[in-house]
C-alpha cells in the first residue's frame, strides 16, 4: 500500500505505546497527519505514577509527562472519544457522536482494564480498581471518607491499592487467598520482607481468605461476606485481580487475535488466514490458509507478540514494553504508509519491572517463578496484574536452579538456566539490579561460576559483582 499525498496515521489509545508511537512517526515523517483518539480525557500521563499520586508524592499536574504544547508542536491531532468500530475494507474508524476518521495506516493501542470478578455486589458505589488516573482519583476520595476498606488481591496493584487506601486513612484489611504474598512471584522469604512492612503500618492482612459478596445499603458498598462466613463491614473494596487485553473493537473482525492481537516482530497485526494461497499468488499451495498483513499495528497490553525465551506470542504487560513497541510500531508504520516493507523488527529485551512497596524496592527482571510454588499455565495466566509479565510465570522446565542471599531486609535470588542467568528478584538494596540487568539481557554465558554462585551464600552479590566486571 503507498499514497502519493501526506498519509494518515490514526492511533487508538494515548497511552505508553500509543504516543511513544507518534512520537517515532513524527520523527520519521513530518508531514504526515496524525491522530489519536483516547477513552481518558487527560493528556499522557505516568500510569505507573498514580501509586506516587495516591500517596501525595507527587499531584497530578506531575503525573502529566506531556503538555498541550507538546501536541501542538508535533502537530498530534488528539481527540477525547471512543471508537465504536472498524471497516477494515475501506480503512474507516468509527467514533461516537456518529464522526468516522478515515485512515492509511491504523495503531491499535487499547491497553487493558482491570478484571472485575463475578460477585453479588460487584458494581455497588466504592467498589474500586486501581489502573488508571480517574481509578486514583476514585481510591483516595474513596479512602478519605471510608472508616474500613477491604482488598482483595495478590500483585503489585493489589499492594498499592491496600497501601494508597490506608494512606488515606481507612483502616484497611488486606485479603490474600494464598499463604502468602504474591506467590507466582515471591517465595516464602521475600513474601516475609514485605509482610514485615505491611503490618507494621496496621494494615489487617488475612492469608487464606476470599471474597464470597460485596455487601450494600443504597447502592453503596456496606461490608463483605468472605467465603470463610465472616461478615466485616466496610465502606470501599478495592479489586486488583487481574487485567485483560482491551479486545472490544477488533471482535468479529478477521484479526488474528489469542490472547491479544497477534502481531509479527514488526507488530504489524496479519488476518486470520481466510485467504488461500491461490488467490494471493505468494507462493503457497491453493487452497492452503495464508495469514495476509494488514496495514494495520498493535502495541502495547493488547499486543501479544513472539517472545524468544518461551517460543511461543505472549502478552507483556508492561511499561517499558509498551514504550519499545510503540517506537517499533510507529517506525514500521511509516514504511507501510509509503508502500515499503516494514524494517524495524521489534527488540524485544528480558522483562523488566521496579517498583516501591510499602517503602521497599523492588525489580524483577527476566524470567522469575518460586521454587515449589503453584505456577500457573499460559493460559491461566492471561489475566495480570499490571506491572506484571507473562514470561515471569510461564512454566519451566526441570533444568531451572535457584540460588539467592538474604541479609536482613534486603534479598536476591536469580535463575540459572544452561550457564546463564535467566532471571533475578531483587528486594530492598538496588546495587545489583543494574549488574543483573545486563548479563540477562546480553545472555552472558557464566558456566564456569555457576558452582560459584549455587554455594555462595551472603557472598551471592560480590560474585554478582565479579562476574559484571569480568564481562
Amino acid at each position: 500500500m503507498g499514497t502519493t499525498t501526506k498519509p494518515h496515521y490514526l492511533i487508538i489509545g494515548n497511552g505508553a505505546a500509543g504516543l511513544s508511537a507518534a512520537e517515532l512517526i513524527r520523527s520519521r515523517d513530518p508531514h504526515g497527519r496524525i491522530t489519536i483518539v483516547s477513552d481518558e480525557h487527560h493528556l499522557f500521563y505516568s500510569r505507573p505514577g498514580i501509586a506516587y499520586l495516591s500517596l501525595g508524592q507527587i499531584t497530578e499536574h506531575q503525573l502529566l509527562a506531556r503538555n498541550k504544547a507538546f501536541y501542538q508542536q508535533h502537530h498530534l491531532d488528539l481527540h477525547f472519544g471512543h471508537v465504536t468500530g472498524l471497516d477494515l475494507e475501506r480503512q474507516v474508524a468509527y467514533l461516537d457522536k456518529h464522526s468516522h476518521e478515515t485512515y492509511d495506516v491504523l495503531l491499535l493501542a487499547t491497553g487493558s482494564r482491570a478484571v472485575r470478578p463475578s460477585l453479588p455486589g460487584i458494581d455497588l458505589d466504592g467498589v474500586l480498581t486501581f489502573d488508571t488516573l480517574e481509578d486514583a482519583k476514585q481510591v483516595i476520595r474513596h479512602g478519605r471518607r471510608a472508616k474500613t476498606a477491604v482488598v482483595v488481591g495478590g500483585g503489585i496493584t493489589a499492594m498499592e491499592l491496600a497501601e494508597a487506601l490506608h494512606h488515606q486513612g481507612a483502616r484497611t484489611v488486606f485479603l490474600q487467598r494464598g499463604d502468602h504474598l504474591w506467590p507466582r512471584l515471591f517465595d516464602e522469604r521475600e513474601s516475609s520482607i514485605i509482610e514485615q512492612q505491611i503490618r507494621h503500618r496496621g494494615i489487617d492482612l488475612r492469608y487464606k481468605e476470599e471474597l464470597a459478596e460485596i455487601l450494600g445499603q443504597h447502592g453503596r458498598v456496606a461490608g463483605v461476606r468472605l467465603k470463610s462466613g465472616q461478615v466485616v463491614k466496610c465502606e470501599a473494596v478495592g479489586v486488583a485481580v487481574g487485567v485483560r487485553p482491551n479486545l472490544d473493537l477488533v471482535k468479529g473482525l478477521p484479526i488474528a487475535q489469542d490472547q491479544g492481537i497477534l502481531v509479527n516482530e514488526f507488530m504489524q497485526a496479519h488476518t486470520k488466514g481466510e485467504a488461500t494461497g491461490g488467490d494471493t499468488g505468494n507462493g503457497a499451495r491453493p487452497g492452503q490458509p495464508v495469514a495476509l498483513p494488514l496495514p494495520i499495528f498493535a502495541a502495547g497490553d493488547v499486543a501479544q507478540i513472539y517472545d524468544r525465551w518461551t517460543g511461543r506470542p505472549q502478552l507483556d504487560i508492561l511499561w517499558p514494553s509498551a514504550l519499545n513497541g510503540g517506537r517499533a510500531a510507529g517506525a514500521n508504520m511509516v514504511d507501510v504508509a509509503y508502500g515499503r516493507a516494514p524494517q524495524f523488527p521489534y527488540q524485544k529485551g528480558s522483562p523488566f519491572n521496579a517498583a516501591l512497596l510499602f517503602d521497599v524496592h523492588l525489580t524483577v527482571i527476566g524470567r522469575i517463578g518460586t521454587e515449589g510454588g503453584r505456577i500457573e499455565d499460559a493460559e491461566e495466566v492471561a489475566y495480570l496484574s499490571r506491572g506484571a509479565s507473562q514470561v515471569w510465570t510461564t512454566s519451566f522446565t526441570s533444568g531451572y536452579r535457584s540460588a539467592w542471599d538474604k541479609n536482613g531486609p534486603n534479598s536476591v535470588r536469580i535463575l540459572l538456566a544452561g550457564g546463564r542467568i535467566v532471571g533475578a528478584l531483587i528486594l530492598g538494596n538496588q546495587d545489583l539490579a543494574d549488574p543483573l540487568r545486563r548479563l540477562i539481557n546480553q545472555e552472558v554465558d557464566v558456566s564456569q561460576y555457576e558452582a560459584e554462585l549455587l554455594n555462595s551464600g551472603p557472598d551471592l552479590p560480590q560474585v554478582i559483582q565479579h562476574i559484571s566486571g569480568w564481562v
